[in-house]
């Protein structure tokens, strides 16, 4: 009941923060919101482990960095090609897009633990792939969306390096490896990478601007829903915390057209309604 409730409260997390982001996304510098994006990480993922392991500060393993490391740098890409994603693209089509990561990572599954192929499988993933194909061909440039095409471009980048994630962290959790470590390694980097992006700021034209509320709700609410997640999955089942966690994206639609005033045309919206569906199936029936 308890991992129900937090997969839920995650859905919800990680779907406020993605309307957020791309609302800040717009309005402000890249630079800008790349270096809270980190900033924010990096402080709520060691304050959980400071919270929790604090005797993790003050160690260093280079082999369990270097375990780390590929889970790090796919999620530090995602976070730069998620923001050029949602600026270019109409959210409630990249949003559906990015979420349908699972897609990729039954086709790792496949390719690179030799997993066993369902046909139900092969059906889901073709529909979803034939969507994405639908969308990238329907798309038209509007104030929402003025690169709809290089939106959707990223937003498939984005599913590929959340799936690689995914595999890279399944794998070191196989190893005992312990998740405030993956937290430590995170958040110490995100430290250096947002120290980057500050030291740019100051060197370049662009200003540097004072968090806003939507840069709170953009920085914040994922990396939230994140540890979140990773509470839900230590107290109840992938079977069960999975599917409701993916329904993020269904709420992401929801608010985008009704808060974001995005408007979709029949096409999209079948093309969305079946990635978002596919998607759910896939988790629920084949996880």
């Amino acid at each position: 009941m308890i991992g129900f409730l937090l997969a839920f409260l995650v859905a919800i997390l990680w779907s406020i923060g993605e309307v957020s982001y791309s609302k800040m996304s717009k309005k402000h510098h890249h630079k800008n919101v790349y270096l809270y994006s980190f900033l924010f990480r990096a402080l709520l993922y060691l304050g959980v482990v400071f919270f929790f392991q604090r005797e993790l500060f003050g160690t260093f393993h280079w082999i369990v960095f270097s375990q780390a490391l590929p889970v790090i740098l796919c999620d530090l890409f995602a976070s730069i090609v998620v923001n050029i994603a949602v600026y270019n693209g109409k959210l409630s089509v990249t949003s559906p897009i990015m979420a349908a990561y699972p897609v990729l990572d039954v086709l790792l599954g496949i390719l690179l633990l030799k997993e066993s192929i369902h046909t139900g499988k092969l059906i889901l993933i073709g529909l979803i792939c034939l969507s994405i194909i639908v969308l990238a061909a329907s798309q038209t440039k509007s104030d929402r969306a003025p690169h709809p095409i290089k939106g959707i471009l990223f937003a498939v980048v984005y599913m590929l390096l959340v799936a690689l994630s995914t595999y890279f962290e399944k794998n070191i959790y196989i190893s005992h490896f312990d998740v405030y470590d993956l937290y430590y390694y995170k958040g110490m980097i995100y430290c250096v990478v947002s120290f980057v992006f500050f030291c740019s700021i100051l060197f370049t034209p662009v200003k540097l601007k004072k968090p806003d509320w939507s840069i709170i709700k953009g920085c914040s609410f994922t990396p939230i829903g994140n540890i979140l997640y990773s509470f839900a999955l230590s107290v109840g089942s992938i079977s069960i915390i999975a599917p409701i966690s993916s329904l993020y994206s269904v709420f992401t639609n929801i608010i985008s057209r009704i808060h974001l005033k995005e408007k979709i045309s029949w096409v999209e919206k079948i093309c969305i309604y079946c990635i978002l569906i596919c998607t759910i199936l896939l988790i629920s029936l084949f996880v």
